[in-house]
C-alpha cells in the first residue's frame, strides 16, 4: 500500500505541470475540438523550429514577437495554456460573415474568439490545420497585426515552421 502512495506522490509532482487549456465554449463538440487543437499546438510549440516564428514576425510597433513572449515568465507552449483564453463567438459578426473564419482576436489581446461549430468541422476534417490556426492566433495575442502580413502569409509561415507530424 505505501509503495503505491509513494509512486502516486512522485508522479504527482510532474502531473501538476500539465495544464488544461482555458476553453470556455459551451457546445461540447466544439469545446472538445478546441481543447484537442490547443493541446496539439502546445506540442508543436515545444519544437525549436516552431519557436522560430517568434523571431520571424514583429508586433504592430516593429518589435520581434519574441520580445513580448520574453516579457512573460512562460515558454511558448506554457504561454498558450496559461495566458490565452478561448471563448465561444458563434453569434459575432466575424463568425456570421463568411464560412472561412474559425477563430479571431486582436493584436495584443489574450482572448481568442472561436466560431465553435465551424471550428469543430475544420478540426474533424484536418486536426493539423486546426493546430496551425491556434498557433496563428497565438502570434496575434503577442501583438502581430494583419495586412501586412496577410492572414495567408502568416498561416503559411506557421505551416512551414510548425507543420509536419
Amino acid at each position: 500500500m505505501w509503495r503505491w502512495v509513494a509512486v502516486v506522490w512522485l508522479l504527482g509532482g510532474g502531473l501538476d505541470q500539465v495544464l488544461a487549456p482555458r476553453v470556455h465554449v459551451a457546445d461540447s463538440r466544439a469545446h472538445h475540438s478546441v481543447v484537442l487543437a490547443v493541446q496539439g499546438a502546445q506540442r508543436r510549440l515545444e519544437r525549436p523550429d516552431c519557436q522560430r516564428l517568434f523571431t520571424d514576425f514583429q508586433d504592430t510597433e516593429g518589435h520581434p514577437l519574441i520580445d513580448s513572449l520574453n516579457a512573460t515568465p512562460f515558454s511558448p507552449a506554457d504561454y498558450l495554456v496559461r495566458q490565452i483564453l478561448f471563448v465561444a463567438a458563434d453569434e459575432t459578426p466575424q463568425c456570421r460573415r463568411d464560412e472561412v473564419v474559425t477563430m479571431f482576436t486582436a493584436p495584443g489581446y489574450k482572448v481568442v474568439h472561436v466560431c465553435g461549430a465551424r471550428f469543430a468541422k475544420r478540426f474533424e476534417r484536418d486536426p493539423v490545420v486546426s493546430e496551425i490556426l491556434v498557433i496563428h492566433e497565438v502570434l496575434h495575442t503577442l501583438g502581430l497585426g494583419e495586412n501586412p502580413p496577410s492572414s495567408a502569409a502568416i498561416t503559411g509561415q506557421v505551416t512551414k515552421r510548425c507543420g509536419g507530424s
